[in-house]
């Protein structure tokens, strides 16, 4: 039963490359990166202003990005994210996480719910029963402004985040202390997230927009002030922990001596990451599903999905529209193509016929004059051979020609004597005329016995009869 109800894990997305960009009043930076198996590799970093835009190759959703996949990441302004530190029971999954924040979303917000979007990331706890979660709120206005903005370029967004939340996700702390990541807004600003670590607790973390004068140390002190006092009622702060400024050369000296009356502990001053850092860490924790902080709205996301797909679909009709179109041209080309060479075949075959007619005429015409030459001689030739071959005893009574090649011979023999009729055929089917046989065909002879109504004392005698047909020497 327990591996039935058990929710299966979500197959994590592969991603071959990822697209991030930041987006200033007057510029927009981009970086891309090709995402292998092993690592995530930065291939350019690119800035557009707005009379140098963002290449469309660079961006745009193609049938490649259906095969290859591409992450577009977008960083939210600072100055649009609110932060809040919720402490709640161990989860068995980020569902039932994310259920319990629904039920105190009402209280955490600083706006109605219904105009915020909001997503989380689970921090490092000592407690395995509890879990420390990283709320991230900001308002839907601003996040319709930066991708409308995005839209321009053509840039279709998959994630908004910001870069300032994933340190706090994977640093840890030995010692208490409170955490000031500076980020250089402007000229005149920086960007502040502060976050207390005390007892291996998150317990607090505050984005403010400080001035780099003395006034912004004088507000960083009233900030770390309220928070402190706060921590003491609520019980998990005793003293004022050590400072630990992540910004470097960048850390304005009043800040450090104003720092150094708040508390009694050692302040450090470490160099803050570059922006390539802070985009590499970004890179590599989307496309590995290692973040899960993700304030895209959900509905434009779903909108974008669907401009993507039927894009496809329209690409692919009017490929087979375009392909349709040039089958269609190749088919009218080879047609013309065709009927060129039937006419062509056409005029041949006319000429051709008018020879061929004229060559039957000529043939018909020597045909007609070889057999007036064969037949000039052929009645001698016939009666020569007939009279040679005929065998004693037997005599002719009749030599008829019909058709001008059908010779028909009859006569009579003793009866007594009839086999001389049949070695007479025999002899006329060899009979030739020097080196060509004279007859192409003899015909079975017919004997029949001759009657009389008066007895005679004379020999009995039959009559014998057959046909034969001249071989011609004509052309066939």
């Amino acid at each position: 039963m327990e591996a039935a109800t058990k929710k299966k894990k979500q197959r994590k997305q592969r991603w071959n490359d990822c697209n991030i960009v930041q987006v200033f009043p007057d510029l927009k930076r981009l970086w891309h990166f090709s995402v292998a198996e092993k690592q995530v590799v930065q291939k350019a970093k690119l800035n557009h202003s707005g009379e140098n835009p963002i290449p469309p190759k660079q961006v745009e959703q193609t049938w490649r990005q259906f095969l290859q996949k591409r992450l577009n990441i977008a960083w939210l302004p600072a100055e649009h994210i609110f932060l809040r530190i919720v402490n709640l029971p161990k989860g068995e999954d980020l569902d039932e996480t994310k259920q319990m924040l629904e039920f105190q979303l009402e209280k955490l917000s600083p706006v109605p719910v219904n105009q915020i979007v909001w997503s989380f990331e689970i921090l490092p706890c000592p407690d395995p029963t509890q879990q420390t979660v990283l709320l991230a709120l900001a308002e839907s206005s601003s996040i319709e402004k930066l991708l409308g903005d995005l839209e321009e370029s053509g840039f279709q967004t998959d994630r908004i985040e910001s870069p300032l939340i994933h340190p706090l996700s994977t640093a840890t702390f030995d010692s208490d202390c409170v955490r000031v990541h500076l980020q250089e807004h402007d000229e005149d600003f920086f960007d502040c997230i502060i976050s207390w670590h005390i007892n291996g607790w998150t317990q607090h973390v505050g984005l403010s927009k400080l001035p780099k004068s003395d006034q912004g140390a004088k507000l960083l002190i009233d900030n770390l002030n309220n928070t402190a006092w706060s921590g003491e009622l609520e019980g998990w702060l005793s003293e004022a922990p050590e400072l630990r400024f992540i910004g470097g050369e960048h850390v304005p000296s009043s800040w450090l001596e104003a720092a150094k009356g708040w508390t009694s502990k050692e302040i450090h001053n470490e160099p803050a990451p570059e922006e390539d850092e802070q985009a590499q860490v970004s890179a590599e924790r989307a496309t590995r599903s290692l973040s899960t902080t993700n304030l895209m709205l959900e509905d434009l996301r779903t909108k974008y999905r669907q401009q993507y797909i039927d894009g496809l679909w329209m690409s692919s009709l009017g490929g087979v529209a375009m392909v349709y179109i040039f089958g269609v041209l190749i088919y009218f080309v080879a047609l013309e193509w065709r009927r060129g060479d039937n006419i062509e075949l056409q005029t041949g075959l006319r000429s051709k016929a008018n020879s061929y007619t004229n060559t039957m005429q000529l043939q018909a015409k020597v045909n007609i004059l070889q057999e007036q030459v064969d037949l000039k001689y052929s009645a001698l030739d016939c009666l020569k051979v007939i009279s040679e071959m005929m065998p004693d005893g037997m005599s002719l009574l009749s030599f008829n020609f019909r058709q001008g090649k059908v010779l028909t011979l009859r006569g009579k023999v003793p009866t007594d004597e009839s086999i001389k009729v049949t070695d007479y055929h025999g002899f006329l089917i060899d009979a030739k005329v020097g080196e060509k046989p004279l007859f192409s065909s003899v015909s079975d002879p017919t004997i029949s016995n001759a009657s009389s109504r008066k007895k005679s004392a004379e020999t009995p005698t039959s009559t014998w009869s057959f046909n034969c047909e001249l071989r011609r020497s004509g052309f066939e």
